[in-house]
């Protein structure tokens, strides 16, 4: 066969995934296996998108494929064709019609795709159509099946005790060991085993972190601390959470409720299959395996589960929580998240957020508004604001934006109409005209009042020059 010349050759574009880290020459074979094909068909490879180490269940985190569909959509690609391995790598989607929508978008904009180790040739006839469903059901059969596979040997794994994934929760530590149980070397922070056939087991931090630990239990269960105030604590005694970073409310709340600190690992509490929204699985699905010795006393761990359910905030009554909320408002004039949890009559903030969806919406209903980006170092309540400008007018008579920008104590007007949605309307609130008539008669009135001032100024001049 003559070999053609690049120049005569059709200009094609390259598709090449795999899923996983582990599949290590997976892209190497599939750009051989494709730069073969299209030297016997014709095709020179201009362009190549590459999906490294991702799933092929979904769209997303694809950036390949994603730019791919966006420059043939665009409707100017360098290209003509599209080379892929096979049905598989284009995707293993669990709706079969999902693949045959990203392929006709491709076929509907005058670009083909062709898969280059499959048996059949993709010409859009009644076969090769029956062959490529056969395909993708197979592709995501295959998908459902390995995954199903994979769980019952996490799940398996977790019953011997053997740690599945994840960071190390602070004060505890991860341990390498062999298949045989053989001792080999602890992992630091962001380390994986090297070897499938390695195991990783738990075991206890040093004793400084433990200790930790310990005080967190007491701040939250006998000295009844928000957790919040727990984090805040530790962060400003400069004592570091996990890696080094800073104690948040999340971590926090993943020590007080982790089974760990009695010695306890819990697997598969959630179900996060084929990449769908993760669910909360039944407790009799749960895998509990005795892994070390407790690190907090289990009578101290069983009270602070039942205040964390107490916590929860969904118990109370949005009434009293409001309530509870405007006696805070009275108290400090303003609001703010560190407030409430410091606050130790009202619930957490993140009640609030669960009950109302947003604390700015919740400071609304009790009158409080929060004051825009870059003026949070002073509220002015709604009084406040008012009173100002009626200083203003019983000091000049008049009041004008450039009176209220000059004031001292005052912010710019501009904050005004933020605040009450526009300047006029803030001076009809204060009690001032608002209409343009009335605006136009209290200017008269001001300039009738300069004039009869400036008469009685001229006439008092001129009787003091009187001898």
């Amino acid at each position: 066969m003559t070999e053609l010349a690049s120049d005569v050759r059709t200009p094609a574009a390259q598709y090449i995934r795999m899923s996983t880290e582990h599949q290590r020459y997976s892209l190497d074979n599939q750009c051989a296996a494709i730069a073969e094909y299209a030297e016997r068909r014709g095709f020179a490879v201009v362009k190549t998108y590459a999906d490294a180490g991702k799933s092929g269940l979904s769209l997303k985190g694809r950036d390949g494929l994603k730019q791919l569909l966006t420059d043939v959509v665009s409707g100017q690609p360098s290209y003509s064709a599209i080379l892929v391995l096979d049905v598989s790598r284009w995707g293993r989607f669990q709706d079969t019609d999902q693949a045959a929508h990203y392929e006709f978008i491709c076929r509907d904009a005058g670009v083909n795709v062709h898969y280059c180790g499959e048996p059949f040739e993709n010409d859009g006839s009644v076969v090769t159509s029956i062959v490529k469903t056969l395909k993708r059901v197979m592709a995501a059969e295959y998908s459902r099946e390995l995954s199903s596979k994979i769980c019952r040997a996490h799940i398996q794994q977790a019953r011997l005790g053997f740690k599945q994934g994840g960071p190390a929760l602070y004060g505890i530590r991860r341990f390498l060991v062999s298949q045989d149980g053989t001792p080999r070397f602890l992992l630091g922070p962001g380390e994986r085993k090297g070897l499938n056939s390695d195991r990783v087991i738990f075991m206890p931090g040093p004793q400084n972190e433990l200790k930790i630990l310990r005080r967190v239990f007491r701040m939250f269960v006998v000295q009844k601390r928000s957790i919040a105030d727990i984090a805040k604590r530790l962060n400003d005694e400069k004592i570091p959470s996990t890696d080094g970073a800073l104690w948040s409310r999340a971590r926090v709340k993943s020590v007080l409720r982790s089974e760990l600190m009695i010695g306890y690992y819990v697997f598969n509490r959630t179900n996060h299959k084929m990449k769908k929204p993760v669910s909360r699985n039944p407790q009799d699905l749960w895998v509990r395996t005795r892994v070390m010795e407790p690190i907090v006393n289990p009578k101290i761990f069983a009270r602070a589960q039942r205040l964390l359910r107490l916590r929860r905030g969904y118990h109370l009554r949005e009434p009293d929580m409001i309530a509870s909320l405007k006696r805070l408002f009275r108290e400090k004039r303003r609001l703010s998240q560190a407030m409430i949890n410091e606050c130790p009559y009202t619930p957490s903030s993140h009640a609030y957020w669960a009950h109302f969806g947003s604390l700015p919406a919740l400071y609304r209903t009790v009158g409080f508004m929060c004051p825009p980006t870059g003026q949070r170092g002073k509220y002015y309540s709604d009084d406040e604001l008012l009173n100002g400008i009626r200083r203003l007018h019983a000091k000049f008579g008049y009041v004008t934006m450039a009176l209220i920008n000059s004031a001292s104590g005052l912010p710019k007007y501009k904050f005004f109409t933020k605040r009450f949605g526009s300047i006029v309307n803030a001076y009809g609130l204060a009690g001032f005209p608002t209409t343009k008539s009335e605006r136009i008669a209290a200017a008269r009135q001001r300039a009738s009042a300069r004039r009869e001032n400036k008469k009685v100024a001229a006439v008092s001049g001129e009787e003091a020059r009187r001898p």
